[in-house]
C-alpha cells in the first residue's frame, strides 16, 4: 500500500509531503510583519510607561513633599506600572521572542528614563552613559534585523 495523503479527521505533517517546500503564503508573511510591528510599539509603549512609574515614584517618595502630592505620586506610579505590564505581554504575545520583547522594552525604558529625567528634573547623563545606550541600540538592530528560522534550516540540524 502505497503512502499518501492522509485521511480526513488525521494531523498533516510535512513527513507526508517530502517533496513540497514548506513556505508562508505572501499573505501570512504580511501578517507576521504587521504582528511584529505591533509587538515593538507594544514593548516602546512598555518601556515609556515604566520611566513614567519611575519618575511618579521619585515624585512621591522625593524629599520634602505634602501628604497629597505623595499620595497622587502613588496613584500615578500603581497605574503607570500596571499600563507597563500590560503593554509587556501585549508585546510578548507578539514578538518572535521574549528576548527581543525585554531588550526592545529595556532600551524604551533607558530612552525615556533620560527624556523624562532632563525634562522634569534638569538631569544631564554623560557620554560614557549614552556610549551604552548606542551599544545598546546596535544590539537592538541585530536582533531585529534575524529572521525567523526557516523550515530548511531547521531540517538540516
Amino acid at each position: 500500500m502505497a503512502a499518501g495523503p492522509p485521511t480526513s479527521g488525521a494531523a498533516v505533517s510535512a513527513a507526508a509531503y517530502p517533496d513540497s517546500p514548506v513556505e508562508f503564503p505572501a499573505r501570512l508573511r504580511a501578517g507576521a510583519m504587521r504582528s511584529r510591528f505591533w509587538g515593538v510599539l507594544n514593548c516602546l509603549c512598555a518601556g515609556a510607561f515604566g520611566a513614567l512609574a519611575a519618575a511618579a515614584a521619585k515624585l512621591a517618595f522625593g524629599g520634602q513633599v505634602n501628604i497629597g502630592l505623595c499620595v497622587l505620586g502613588i496613584i500615578a506610579m500603581a497605574s503607570t506600572n500596571s499600563l507597563m505590564w500590560t503593554f509587556f505581554s501585549r508585546g510578548l504575545s507578539f514578538s518572535m521572542s521574549s528576548a527581543i520583547a525585554s531588550v526592545t522594552v529595556t532600551c524604551s525604558n533607558i530612552l525615556s528614563s533620560a527624556i523624562l529625567g532632563y525634562v522634569l528634573y534638569g538631569e544631564c547623563q554623560e557620554v560614557l552613559w549614552w556610549g551604552g545606550v548606542f551599544l545598546i541600540l546596535c544590539g537592538l538592530t541585530l536582533i531585529h534585523r534575524t529572521l525567523p528560522p526557516t523550515w530548511e534550516a531547521s531540517k538540516q540540524q
